[in-house]
This record gives C-alpha cells, structure tokens and sequence, in this order.
C-alpha cells in the first residue's frame, strides 16, 4: 500500500501543520529537493524518515545516543553490520547506515505486516510496541494509539510522517 494513502485523523492534524507551520513547512521543503529511496520492495517515500529523524542531518545525536541520519542506536546499528566504535562510527555514514536503516525497516514490515506498527517499532523499540500488542492482540496501530498503549510522541512520530508522505508524494492515486 502507498504510504500517502493512510487516513486518520491524527494524519490529517499533521498534515494541517506541515502545511501551515513555517519552521516545519521549511523542513518540509528540504524533503522535496531529496533524492528516491530505493530499496527492494520498500515504499520510496522512506526516503523521507530522515526529515522526522534527524532533519537530514548527518551528524545529528540524540540524549538517548542515537546518531546520524536515521538516528540509530548503536545497538540497533551493529544488528544490521555498521561499525560503532571509539574510532569509527557507520551511522554517520549516509549510504551505509541508509542501507541498514532500510534492512531494519524491511524487517519490521515483515514482522508487523502494518507499515505504521513498523514506523513506531522504528521510532519506541519493537519491544515496546509487541508489548503493547500483547494487550490488544491483533490491534492496529491506529487502535493502539486511540487507546493510549503506545507513548505520545511515538503516536505523533507516526501521524507527522504519513502526513509529509501525503504532502510530498499527493494521495491522488489512494
């Protein structure tokens, strides 16, 4: 499924801000000069992750110790073969920790088989989200966060994202 063409209307608040908020409108901007992300069976417009993680900063770090682009643990980092050393550090690297940002996203998606479960295992850990499924067997994202079993900002990480999916790539096509 096209990612612009999820419908909520946590998306539609996002949306609305992307649009209309100018510090985000900018943000939103430098998303639409950025190159595809193309991926093997995954939607083009992760590509656009980057803009909610890190603002396309390469070199962006987080209080939790995320790092790069698509703001990864180090642990996370090493699961999918980047080096995180004292030396060196592969997610500061574009086109390797993109490369394993993508081997993550592909391996939530198969495990989820929702890519807005997969977008919020990326954002609060899969843990996180498998634990609040363990609640609501079966439940969708969307039922997941209407009922508050998964922590705001990872409810707003998902609703923002789709929403810059929607004003970047359009949901003529849904």
């Amino acid at each position: 499924m096209d990612l612009a063409c999820f419908a909520h209307p946590q998306i539609d608040v996002w949306e609305r801000r992307l649009r209309s908020e100018r510090p985000l409108w900018v943000t939103t901007q430098h998303a639409l000069a950025r190159d595809g992300f193309a991926e093997d069976g995954l939607p083009s417009s992760l590509a656009l992750l980057p803009v909610i993680e890190s603002g396309f900063g390469t070199d962006a770090g987080s209080a939790s110790g995320c790092r790069g682009l698509w703001q990864l643990k180090a642990s996370t980092a090493r699961r999918f073969g980047l080096v995180v050393s004292r030396r060196r550090d592969d997610r500061l690297e574009p086109d390797l920790a993109t490369r394993a940002a993508a081997r993550y996203l592909a391996l939530l998606h198969a495990h989820y088989r929702d890519w807005p479960l997969a977008l919020a295992a990326y954002n609060v850990g899969e843990g996180r989200v498998d634990r609040a499924r363990g609640r609501e067997p079966g439940a969708s994202f969307w039922q997941l966060a209407d009922n508050r079993r998964l922590p705001r900002a990872s409810r707003d990480y998902v609703a923002r994202f789709l929403a810059l999916v929607r004003v970047v790539d359009g949901a003529d096509d849904c």
